[in-house]
């Protein structure tokens, strides 16, 4: 019934045992100083059971004031790596694999939620939705964040994880330094190309000193859908970078917070299916490591079929691992009307 859906892939040396992907998705369900719940671990244990190939954590906050919600959870401190190995080994025993992701959210938070701590940006402007005037950092502060990226990974590679994604998307800190549509700065952090893209490659420097060969993959917005913002042109000149520094696969996703309503990160249920299924395609064209795709993609024939006519190499799917966490199995057994 399946050609691809349900054959292993590598993403680094970690093989991946189909190319189902449960993407990243805020539950708020961990304490406000970044420690795992058991409501969290379990949610995360039944995607497990139900089959899928990977497992994206929500965004992790490396360090104490850079969250976009409250509770969300953490590794900025050696504390927090115990509880991630019991949510690690109890996803292994299932037999998927689970990749942390990583993040700071910039100007997409508020003081509110960081302990009335100014949100930071690469250059001192409001986000349209989140309405707090950001502060912009200063060489010293982008300088401790690579710090704070690295040392996270090394608790990430402690606790049991098979791997990181980095988020330089949907318009959070990095997807800020990597875009003309806030980042204004005139120093070695801002402006042309090279110089955007410096600390996303400072970060995966500092990240490879301290866990080696370790998986790490890059999650990207193709298109921001913000006059100003980054389009598909320098999306596949930024993919073909982004391999040349080392990461070891791209998650091809879409907008930010203030993009329109039919291209929102979480798409509605009236923007077309697989709406970044092009652009996935395009970036697979210009690197040699595994695309995934994600955006409306909600069924398992759909995504087969996708993967068949390689549009990218893993298949994304929230919605579905929210409606049915047993999709996979479903499917594999031919049950999927169970």
């Amino acid at each position: 019934m399946f050609t691809k859906l349900f054959t292993p892939m590598n993403i680094g040396d970690v093989e991946i045992p189909n190319r189902l992907v449960v993407p990243a998705m805020v539950t708020n369900y961990c304490t406000p100083n970044g420690f795992l719940t058991e409501r969290y671990m379990e949610y995360m244990e039944e995607k497990a059971r139900g089959g899928w190939g990977l497992l994206i954590t929500e965004d992790y906050a490396v360090c104490e004031h850079g969250k976009g919600y409250e509770r969300i959870p953490g590794l900025w401190k050696d504390e927090h790596v115990e509880l991630n190995k019991e949510l690690t080994k109890r996803v292994h025993k299932h037999g998927s694999m689970i990749f942390c992701q990583m993040y700071h959210p910039g100007r997409q938070s508020n003081h509110n939620i960081n302990g009335d701590v100014m949100p930071l940006a690469p250059s001192g402007t409001k986000d349209p939705m989140c309405m707090d005037l950001a502060r912009e950092m200063t060489v010293e502060e982008i300088h401790q964040l690579v710090k704070d990226f690295a040392m996270a990974a090394k608790r990430c590679k402690e606790a049991g994880f098979d791997g990181i994604e980095l988020h330089c998307a949907h318009g959070y800190l990095l997807a800020e330094f990597l875009s003309p549509y806030v980042n204004k700065r005139t120093d070695e952090y801002g402006g042309c190309f090279d110089n955007r893209v410096r600390i996303v490659e400072e970060i995966l420097k500092a990240m490879r000193e301290q866990v080696g060969d370790f998986p790490i993959q890059v999650r990207i917005s193709g298109n921001e859908y913000v006059q100003g913002g980054r389009t598909e042109a320098e999306t596949y000149q930024l993919a073909r970078r982004l391999e040349q520094i080392g990461f070891d696969a791209i998650h091809v996703s879409n907008g930010v917070y203030a993009a329109r309503a039919v291209r929102q990160i979480i798409a509605p249920m009236f923007t077309e299916h697989a709406l970044n299924m092009e652009t996935a395609m395009n970036v697979k064209k210009v690197v040699n490591i595994p695309v995934i795709l994600a955006n409306r993609i909600n069924e398992p024939g759909m995504a087969d079929i996708l993967l068949d006519m390689e549009k990218c190499d893993f298949i994304a799917m929230g919605r579905g691992s929210l409606a049915d966490p047993y999709l996979p199995k479903k499917a594999k057994e031919g049950k999927f009307d169970q």
